[in-house]
């Protein structure tokens, strides 16, 4: 997974009812601004820029974890 990826979310556990679309990788996070979590290198996090949003940070990207999103068109 890079920047400029277009990508889902693989499931949809946490709100089954909300659908975010289609989202675009903007850039990796090295911390989660809003958990407290340990940083897991086998679970990278990322910035996606969702069509329909749930939660955002300032920038309008949301945070999700690589194990979430499934890639369905890779940047060049």
């Amino acid at each position: 997974m890079k920047p400029g990826d277009l990508v889902r979310l693989t499931h949809r556990a946490h709100r089954p009812d909300h659908n975010h679309g289609v989202g675009l990788v903007v850039r990796s996070l090295t911390e989660n601004p809003f958990i407290v979590n340990v940083n897991n290198p086998k679970d990278p996090r990322w910035a996606v820029l969702w069509t329909n949003p749930l939660y955002t940070m300032n920038d309008g990207t949301s945070v999700q974890y690589e194990s979430e999103l499934e890639v369905i068109g890779e940047a060049s």
